[in-house]
């Protein structure tokens, strides 16, 4: 699957927000570094989970809209509470930011 394409059909992530950390980070960049590097480490987590789930097969009797929307909606939370913890991007993409 394209990339963009799966980028751009997330809805789960605040475009807004993160338009406003880009102009914040090109502003100050070290102050900002932190939030960034969280905010994408959410944003790869919720395009993990969600061609995680793009992968399941959709022939069963629980295929439908009302299902698939509380299924998205389930998936935002898990992806905002494993960001929360962590999967250690943060970590290396401030490294990178640092270079």
């Amino acid at each position: 699957m394209n990339d963009n394409l799966l980028l751009s059909n997330i809805s789960d992530y605040n475009v807004q927000f993160i338009n406003e950390l880009k102009y914040q980070v090109r502003i100050n960049p070290k102050k900002h570094a932190l939030q960034t590097a969280k905010e994408v480490e959410g944003v790869f987590i919720q395009v993990l989970l969600k061609s995680m789930r793009s992968s399941l097969l959709k022939d069963n009797l629980l295929d439908n809209n009302q299902s698939r929307l509380y299924t998205d909606i389930y998936d935002q939370q898990l992806s905002q509470e494993i960001s929360k913890k962590g999967i250690g991007l943060t970590d290396i993409i401030l490294k990178q930011i640092e270079k």
